[in-house]
């Protein structure tokens, strides 16, 4: 009876325990500054209450140790690559690795952090913090821990899988500085949310020799698929740095490895880091403008050539001037002959019609003698009177008409054309003058 109550207890803590597990999260030491600096930066982010509630962070300790095996890991180095951070992460059996770089801007310090998921080496966050003093990160650790707590629950499974390369680096080229914003490109291709970003240290030409291999279905070794193994991204981001004078040069492009097609491609110039900052904001925002693939573009156009061809099988009507609608109102006196030159059918036959009822009421008035009752009423004058209303409603009618069927702007040119003044009269009074103007 013991053991089945203490095999209750224990699969009741296994299963609490399973559901209340939290992720290990590892906060590499921060590269590019001094140690001291960056492995102090790194306690700060350990001891984030924010962090220690989503996370189960992994002690300095075992960090350190693992650091001290890894011998690519160099904290004078500028940006830890991808496989150092995949590297030290698996070795401490963590699900999420936060690591980054110290860089200087002006007279501050420039942070910038990245967000790796392990098991399958995708970068999901990043952030960009600046400080003059490292007592001011204290302040800022609640905000960069909200921004790696909310990049674990985002879902991109939909989104494109983009392969970051490394910047390929003309001559004269400052490696760390651009090193620094290829990190900032990536982080806002990650806001962007049009693609799930998967840092590499590989060549173009490796990742695409990669993706044809996996997509022959032949497994490639361990030394050839390394970073984001499994994943088969099917964008590459390439970089070229070179100086154009005074100015650095940003080329980048993304290509479709499936067709081998540069899908967009952008080119910009910096001076610094402060204005690159800015620069790679933009270019960000470009690169993900555009369709992520030549099949959408071929859709779009298929969709512009559809709406262009129904536009043109639609009857066009023209839209005369003024004049001309006033004169298609002034031939409509005659029975509606205005409406019927300008194709107007359903006008011309409700002028014509009006106009027949009128003469017929009118004649059928003529012919009755004017003591002619009807109930008692004296009916004469009555259908010859009905008949003036009915005719005077066909002039107006025919007026009218051709403005209506002309776009329901006819009637406003017609106004426009009038001119109406006070002007004085001969013998000091003044009237009214009422001009129109008509053009043919």
């Amino acid at each position: 009876m013991i053991y089945k109550k203490l095999a209750v207890v224990l699969l009741a803590a296994a299963f609490v325990n399973a559901v209340f597990a939290k992720d290990n999260l590892a906060v590499l030491p921060f590269t590019g500054g001094t140690a001291v600096e960056g492995e102090t930066i790194a306690e700060l982010f350990s001891f984030s209450n924010e962090l220690n509630t989503a996370f189960a962070p992994i002690p300095r300790t075992s960090i350190t140790r693992a650091i001290s095996s890894e011998q690519n890991f160099q904290t004078s180095a500028g940006m830890t690559d991808p496989d150092t951070i995949a590297a030290i992460g698996r070795q401490l059996g963590a699900k999420y690795v936060v690591a980054g770089n110290i860089g200087k801007l002006g007279n501050q310090n420039l942070l910038i952090i990245s967000i790796l998921k392990i098991d399958d080496l995708r970068q999901i966050a990043g952030d960009i913090q600046t400080y003059k003093d490292i007592e001011e990160i204290r302040d800022k650790l609640p905000g960069m821990a909200q921004t790696i707590i909310e990049a674990t629950e985002i879902d991109s499974a939909q989104l494109d899988k983009l392969a970051v390369t490394p910047v390929d680096l003309g001559e004269n080229i400052d490696a760390r500085l651009t090193d620094t914003l290829a990190q900032i490109l990536s982080i806002n291709l990650i806001k962007s949310k049009k693609y799930a970003v998967y840092p590499r240290t590989t060549t173009l030409e490796q990742v695409q020799t990669e993706y044809s291999t996996q997509a022959s279905g032949i497994t490639a070794d361990e030394s050839m698929v390394d970073i984001g193994r499994g994943e088969n991204p099917r964008f590459v981001l390439s970089v070229v740095a070179r100086q154009l004078g005074n100015l650095n040069m940003f080329n980048a492009s993304i290509i479709n490895l499936e067709s081998g097609v540069q899908i967009v491609g952008r080119s910009v110039n910096y001076q610094s880091l402060n204005d690159g900052i800015a620069v790679m904001e933009s270019l960000a925002q470009e690169l993900t403008a555009t369709p992520a693939d030549p099949s959408e573009i071929a859709r779009m156009l298929a969709e512009a050539e559809a709406a262009a061809a129904e536009a043109k099988n639609k009857p066009k009507r023209v839209k005369q001037s003024g004049g001309a609608v006033f004169g298609y109102g002034v031939l409509n006196l005659a029975l509606g002959l205005g409406s019927l030159i300008q194709g107007d059918v359903p006008g011309w036959l409700v002028t014509f019609l009006s106009y027949g009822a009128a003469a017929g009421l009118v004649a059928w008035d003529l012919s009755l003698d004017y003591e002619y009752e009807l109930m008692g009423i004296e009916f004469a004058g009555i259908p010859g009177a009905v008949g003036f209303g009915i005719a005077g409603f066909a002039i107006l009618y025919g007026f009218i008409r051709p403005a209506v069927v002309n776009h329901n702007r006819g009637l406003a040119k017609i106004m426009d054309s009038m001119d109406i003044a006070v002007v004085p009269r001969w013998d000091g009074r003044e009237t009214i003058r009422l001009a129109y103007s008509v053009k043919f």
